[in-house]
């Protein structure tokens, strides 16, 4: 972690990084924006708000939303989406990136129980949603959206599931410490993921002015778009979070 970036007064050198960093991310999205449910943004900006901290990860989220709308346009929905999630996304990383190794090593408390109340929550919504019916939509979208939901269910479970028993054997000294700061990565990342298209969900509607049947139907049809993105930022971070984040750190010095 590079201690030096995430302290102090902001700095040339931190701009100059803000400013690489936008533009490794913006081409990034450019360069595979043709392919529908690839995630990068997610583990690049991850890994950068951890490596340089709060401040910096949260100037480069802005500064890509606003950059990226030279590309695609300027929707004022898209804007305020992107605008609202990046930085919190940022915040949420480069917070995670103050907490030292140490804790992972030592496999503190805190960490599984707050990492298990998350994905505990999310897994539980999606199977109520699932077992009480509280999705009423037409059949044209209802076996698609409850198939999703149960998947988010499978994937928030197994991970969970994943978690302690890598907890456990980190605390019993079976495993490195490393791997669980990894699977924290990945867990909080995929919960992003999720609350990326949730947010989504409610501001597009409000500010385009949808009538209910019509959100609804925005509502549903964005879970296509959720699980294949849920499944790369799965992939993504629990394979690449750990090198991305080493070669950063090393750059940041």
């Amino acid at each position: 972690m590079n201690r030096g970036l995430q302290g102090g007064n902001f700095t040339a050198k931190k701009i100059a990084y803000c400013a690489a960093m936008t533009a490794l991310i913006t081409g990034a999205q450019v360069a595979l924006g043709f392919v529908s449910g690839i995630e990068v943004v997610t583990l690049l900006l991850a890994c950068f708000s951890a490596c340089a901290g709060v401040a910096c990860g949260v100037i480069t989220a802005i500064a890509f939303c606003l950059l990226r709308c030279f590309i695609w346009g300027f929707y004022p929905n898209v804007i305020l989406l992107y605008v609202i999630y990046y930085p919190l996304f940022a915040v949420i990383f480069g917070l995670l990136g103050r907490i030292g190794d140490d804790a992972f090593s030592d496999a503190r408390a805190g960490i599984f129980i707050a990492v298990n109340l998350i994905l505990a929550a999310v897994a539980c919504t999606a199977l109520c949603a699932c077992i009480f019916d509280l999705i009423k939509i037409s059949r044209l979208y209802a076996d698609a959206v409850y198939a999703m939901m149960w998947a988010i269910f499978a994937i928030c479970t197994a991970l969970l599931v994943a978690f302690d028993i890598l907890f456990v054997l980190v605390k019993r000294k079976k495993c490195d410490g490393a791997a669980l700061k990894v699977f924290l990565f990945t867990a909080i990342g995929c919960v992003c993921t999720i609350s990326f298209t949730l947010l989504d969900d409610i501001i597009s509607p409000l500010m385009l002015g949808m009538t209910a049947k019509t959100a609804l139907t925005y509502f549903y049809a964005s879970f296509l778009a959720m699980l294949p993105q849920t499944i790369c930022t799965l992939a993504t971070l629990s394979m690449l979070s750990a090198p991305v984040t080493y070669i950063m750190s090393r750059c940041l010095r």
